[in-house]
Formats: structure tokens, sequence, C-alpha cells
């Protein structure tokens, strides 16, 4: 894949400003387009998502990387840029709809991975659409498959006694790192007790943390922010390891406010990267036999989610502190929770039999 840079706050408002111009946007959108140019077509749609998404500058660099990505395996399916079988200001429906089942017969994508690439197609159309480049979007007709297996079952939660043996292995597999171990131990905590997702746990910073009061402080989706309450267990974690960073601070080996830092020798001490963070959770899902399918730190929150359902039984709790907007979004955690319908199921057995 070219490499697309990322941007940081002050490069994307100069990105943003190149593309302002309404007669620069139409001739550089122009010209991208014919040329096929993956790099110009990556800078309209970066500062369209900026300046004209809903979001606008609050869209998350997730988001940004997923589209560039879609870009490239688009463009790689359209064929070399001096001789493309496929021209972006010729395209139909009829061929989107191919390229969708290219994406499942040749490339194996499941349904979920090819709907993610059609949106972020859907949005350079429309990144070209206010360019001037297209009048109308082809993809607008276009359906992506539905998955027909339910989320809950294709993307589960950790067991309860195999969640709590991961939170034993950093400490058994580094002995002889105390901080690494206690940092390790902590962002298990995060993700799978507090239900942080990648990009909360990351984003916090040590002032974020109110031991006393016993809260932590977390920048959410869209800006939004929530404070969550730290149990016993996480006020020992976050104290251990705040106790071994303040030590390394001395030491000089930290410059950064991030509440986890990253031990790799070329960025020591600097802020953990979500990457990092997951590269962390799966060299401990790996001695455990933890499917690939669930690797990722949202496994974790996915745990945190069933358990706190399975605890409370209240699917407005489960909102409140993963910070769902809407319950109707907490209740898959009900579905997942396979002891719940254990137990119900149990229930319905007494009553039939009149016990």
């Amino acid at each position: 894949m070219s490499e697309i840079k990322k941007s940081t706050p002050s490069s994307a408002m100069v990105l943003a400003s190149k593309w302002n111009s309404p007669e620069n946007r139409r001739r550089e959108g122009m010209r991208a387009a014919h040329g096929q140019n993956e790099m110009a077509l990556c800078e309209l749609l970066e500062s369209y998502l900026l300046l004209k998404s809903s979001r606008k500058g609050l869209i998350s660099p997730k988001t940004l990387l997923t589209y560039t990505e879609t870009v490239h395996k688009f463009l790689g399916y359209t064929g070399p840029p001096e001789s493309p079988k496929l021209g972006l200001l010729q395209l139909t429906p009829d061929d989107l709809e191919l390229w969708m089942l290219y994406l499942q017969r040749e490339e194996g994508l499941s349904p979920s991975s090819v709907k993610r690439h059609v949106y972020g197609l859907r949005n350079l159309f429309k990144a070209l659409i206010w360019a001037e480049v297209l009048k109308t979007d082809p993809s607008a007709t276009v359906r992506p498959p539905s998955d027909k297996t339910e989320s809950h079952v294709k993307k589960g939660a950790l067991p309860l006694e195999m969640y709590r043996r991961l939170l034993t292995l950093p400490l058994e597999l580094h002995p002889e790192d105390l901080p690494r171990a206690r940092r390790d131990v902590l962002l298990l905590l995060l993700g799978g007790s507090s239900g942080l997702r990648a990009a909360e746990i990351c984003g916090l910073e040590v002032a974020d943390v109110d031991l006393k009061l016993r809260r932590l402080k977390v920048r959410g989706k869209g800006a939004k922010t929530r404070v969550v309450p730290l149990q016993k267990s996480m006020l020992e974690a976050l104290s251990s390891w705040l106790e071994s960073r303040k030590a390394l601070e001395l030491r000089g080996k930290i410059q950064s406010q991030a509440l986890l830092v990253s031990f790799q020798p070329m960025h020591f001490g600097k802020k953990l990267s979500t990457n990092g963070a997951r590269t962390i959770a799966a060299s401990y899902y790996t001695p455990l036999g933890i499917p690939l399918e669930m690797f990722g730190l949202h496994t974790l929150r996915r745990t945190a989610g069933t358990h706190l359902y399975r605890a409370t039984r209240d699917l407005h709790v489960v909102a409140d502190i993963l910070g769902h907007s809407s319950v109707n979004t907490s209740a898959i955690y009900a579905k997942m929770d396979s002891d719940v319908r254990l137990e119900a199921l149990d229930k319905l057995e007494r009553l039939q039999n009149g016990d």
C-alpha cells in the first residue's frame, strides 16, 4: 500500500485549506480522478471528512486510515493508473456490485468487511461530488451484503475464569520487569473491567486519574467525556502503575502526560499507541488459546459489558459506564452472556415441572 501520512492537527488544517477553494478543488479533484492518483484522492477524501462530514474535525484517525485503505484497495482493483480497466468517472452500480462480489469470492472478505469498504468508497464519491467532479454517486443504489451471523455469536466475550487467568499472566510472564507487568495489568483491567475502548485507554492522561475520589475521566467518541468510578482492583492497579511510572519519570525515562506509555526501545516513554496496546493484549491472548478472531482490545470491552450486565441485569447501568448513547447498543451484552439464557431456561424448566 502506498504510504499515506497521518495528519497532525496543524497539517490537517493546511490540508483542509488546500482543498477549501472551489476552483482549486474542482481542478485538482478532476486531475486526481482522471489520473486515479491515490495520494491526491485520499487528500480530497480527508478534507471532505474534516470539513463536510457530520463529525467534521472530530473524525477519528482510525476512520481516516480505514477509508484510505479502501481507496487503495479499490484503485488496485481498477487496474494501473496509466491503463485502468475501470475509470472513476465512468463507474456504474454494476461495476460496484462486481467489486463487492470480487471482495467476497476472491479476497474472502466477510460481509461486514465488504460493508466497511462500500461505506469508505461512498465517502470518496461524496468527496468527488463536493469537488464537482461527479454529479451523482454511483454507489447510491448499491447495497452491501448482509451478515447473517449475529454479532453476539461472531464476537464473544471472555468467560469469567479465562478473564481472571488473563489478569495473572503479566506478573507470571514478566517477573523481572515489574513496571511492564503493572502497566499491562492496568491496560487489561481498563478494557476488561471498566470497558474502555482502545482509543479511550490510550488517550488517558495522568491528570485524568483521581484516586481520592475514586474516579477516572474518559474522553470517548464524539469528544464526549464521561466519569468512570474506580473499583478496588482498579485502584490497586492504578496506584501500583503510577508508582512505577513516577520512578521512571524521575529517571528521565518518561516525558509524556499519557497514563500508559510504550516500552519499545524506539518509543520508550512516549504515549502508547492503540496498535501497541492491541499487541500487548495479543501477547497474553496467545498463551490462553484465545481464537484469533477475538484478538483486539474490543474483546475486553465486550467482556466488561457482558460481565457488568450479568452482575446488574441493568442495561442502563451498562450503557452509562460504557458510554453508549442508547441502551439498545448495550442490549448486545445481554445476548452475549450465555449464563443469562441458561438461567432463564432453568427457571422455565422449574416452572414447567412445578418445582
